[in-house]
């Protein structure tokens, strides 16, 4: 007997946000992925942090060295905890701010299989030619 999969993917949503709050500006989603466990969580914002690091004033520049070699390995628990994980970085006036969370994914139907429909078979993504 075969049992049901689960319609659900358990990952992780990363983001970073920046703002400036004394302007009033909204909120600006800069970047974001979605990933399947925490190491990979972790990993894009030490990317981007390493990427950003030499444009930071000394206290942000600092603030993310510290991050990188010591403090990303509390994130890490965190996130394998089911916790969310948050980095802020402060260079006047702007705030730059990087998550990563648990998430649940809805797992997409596959092209291949026997899940699709008998007119996928027509359609291959090559153009023929008719003769």
């Amino acid at each position: 007997m075969n049992r049901p999969t689960s319609l659900l993917l358990h990952g992780y949503r990363c983001e970073c946000h920046t703002s400036r709050p004394r302007s009033g500006d909204a909120t600006t989603l800069l970047g974001s992925i979605d990933v399947e466990n925490a190491p990979q969580a972790v990993r894009w914002i030490r990317v981007a942090l390493r990427t950003l690091s030499p444009a930071l004033n000394s206290e942000a520049f600092e603030e993310a060295w510290q991050w990188l070699p010591e403090d990303h390995h509390d994130a890490l628990q965190a996130l394998a905890q089911g916790e969310p994980v948050t980095l802020t970085l402060r260079q006047d006036p702007t705030t730059i701010q990087w998550t990563a969370r648990p998430a649940q994914f809805l797992k997409l139907t596959t092209r291949q299989g026997v899940n699709s429909p008998a007119c996928t078979q027509e359609y291959t993504g090559h153009t023929r030619q008719r003769e």
